[in-house]
Order: structure tokens, then C-alpha cells, then sequence
């Protein structure tokens, strides 16, 4: 969760670090992260991180049982992977499942726009596409899915 934004302004070698010092002191005890990115078009980010980090992560947030977003996950794959099969010798039929996270960009891109399409068309949920969170105005939605991938890093002294 981000618990505080602000701007610091760096100009001549020197950091004016007054708001971004005010909001640390304002936090309650604990052990906190933080990210700092300029203000310009964010990076893509890569497709399991865009679909676990902000599409499943904002759709638990959004709906109202909040489901998990594993669970989510499962739920699309379901929905909208490929299906494989293959044959398990002593079983009379054929074995069948899904494997979305190894699938080629291409398939992954198309789940992940079914996703999206799913959440505006089932549940009046508008999501961002991997395009539009590159966007500089995207930062925030960008720099939750990003701070994600720190969330159990643990510094060492």
C-alpha cells in the first residue's frame, strides 16, 4: 500500500527533501519500502507482473467479495487459456490443463486483453492495458505493481 507521495525537486546538486521528510515522520512504527522514479513514461512492465502486480491485484481490490488474486488467476486461466493434453500412461483418458504462465507473449497478450474486456463487460471495471500503465500519468498504478515485486525484501545491514 502506498502511504505517502510527494515530489522532491533536485536543482543545482542539492535535494530539497523538506515533504518527503514531513511524510516519513508522519508514519506509524513499522518497516517500510520506498521507490523513487522521475516523472517521465514508465517502462512496460513484463506480462506476469502486469497481470499479478496490477490487473488481478485491481480487480481483488475492486470487486466486492475481494477474491484473492491466485484464485483470480485461476478463474481466467479457466476462462481463457489454451488447453493442453497429454497422454498419462495407466489412465484410460486423456489428462487436460492449463499452463498460462508458460505460454508464448502472443497468447499471454490475448488472455490478459480478455481479461480486461471481462472486467468492463462483466463487472463495469475499467482497467488500464499494459500500454496505458506506461503512461506517466499511470505512476501511481505503475509504482504499486512495481513496489510488489520488493514487498518481502528484506534489508540487510
Amino acid at each position: 500500500m502506498i502511504r505517502a507521495k510527494g515530489i522532491i525537486e533536485v536543482r543545482e546538486g542539492y535535494a530539497d527533501t523538506n515533504e518527503l521528510l514531513d511524510s516519513v515522520d508522519e508514519l506509524p512504527n513499522g518497516e517500510y519500502g520506498y521507490l523513487l522514479f522521475d516523472k517521465k513514461k514508465n517502462r512496460s512492465l513484463p506480462q506476469l507482473k502486469f497481470l499479478f502486480g496490477y490487473l488481478l491485484k485491481q480487480l481483488s481490490e475492486e470487486l466486492p467479495e475481494h477474491p484473492n488474486p491466485e484464485a483470480l488467476y485461476r478463474y481466467f486461466e479457466e476462462l481463457y487459456a489454451p488447453i493442453h493434453s497429454c497422454n498419462i500412461p495407466g489412465e484410460k483418458e486423456v489428462y487436460e490443463y492449463f499452463d498460462l504462465k508458460n505460454e508464448p507473449a502472443t497468447e499471454m497478450d490475448y488472455v490478459i486483453n480478455k481479461i480486461i474486456h471481462h472486467a468492463m463487460e462483466e463487472w463495469n471495471i475499467d482497467l488500464m492495458s499494459r500500454d496505458a500503465l506506461k503512461s506517466a500519468e499511470a505512476q501511481e498504478a505503475y509504482a504499486g505493481a512495481y513496489a510488489d515485486t520488493w514487498k518481502n525484501y528484506s534489508r540487510k545491514i
